[in-house]
């Protein structure tokens, strides 16, 4: 028969502090540990994963705004990328006709040294000289599209109206009529002459000029009346 003393002391073995873990215990509670901590990792990844992907839309939808806005596309290369760049437009050059040496027969009246490019002396009366085109047929009394030099009427008194311009030691003036016909007058010392450039010969007040400087009268070129 067991001792009161001895049950009593078995009861507060058991009751005491607990029974030491055995080694099967500690790797259950170490199992539990690593479970715990890879679903921790787990969560925290799927959790930064579900962030960026949240920023990239969100990029994506402002660049999309962005576009809508201001009407570009956003795939075509900006400022900073190697994009063609569009060349400039390049300068509009004048179409002017150009003075060339005169070097054909010269017609009574009146003695030339220079003429429009492409222009030839269609021919003189006793009171012009037309220079025309080359395919010009209109006859020399139509002075349209063409350069004509003349006497002043001798009915014209007064002085001749327009800016004052030298014609090479010669006093001149120079206007321009209704319809844009260049009118240059100047007198050479012995007559008062005048040169009339039409408007489609595209020439400038110099070049106006620069022909009546090579223009010489001759005896046989006689002044109109009226």
């Amino acid at each position: 028969m067991t001792e009161p003393h001895d049950l009593m002391d078995r009861l507060h073995r058991l009751g005491g502090d607990g029974a030491t873990p055995s080694a099967a215990d500690e790797t259950v509670r170490r199992d539990l540990a690593r479970g715990r901590s890879a679903s921790r990792r787990r969560a925290l990844r799927v959790g930064t994963a579900g962030l960026t992907f949240a920023a990239v839309a969100a990029v994506g939808v402002t660049i999309a705004v962005s576009a809508e806005r201001t009407g570009t596309d956003p795939h075509i290369a900006g400022p900073g990328a190697d994009a063609p760049s569009a060349e400039a437009p390049s300068a509009e050059t004048p179409d002017g006709v150009q003075l060339v040496a005169y070097t054909g027969a010269q017609e009574p009246g009146f003695v030339v040294a220079k003429v429009p490019a492409g222009f030839v002396l269609e021919g003189a009366t006793a009171y012009n000289l037309n220079i025309a085109r080359a395919d010009d047929r209109s006859g020399l009394d139509v002075f349209e599209d063409k350069l004509v030099v003349m006497l002043e009427s001798s009915s014209v008194t007064g002085e001749p109206q327009g800016a004052p311009v030298a014609v090479g030691e010669h006093d001149g003036w120079l206007r321009t009529a209704e319809g844009g016909t260049q009118i240059l007058t100047y007198d050479d010392g012995e007559h008062r002459v005048v040169v009339q450039a039409w408007k489609s010969l595209g020439l400038t007040d110099a070049q106006v000029v620069e022909f009546a400087e090579g223009v010489t009268v001759t005896a046989q070129a006689q002044a109109g009346v009226g």
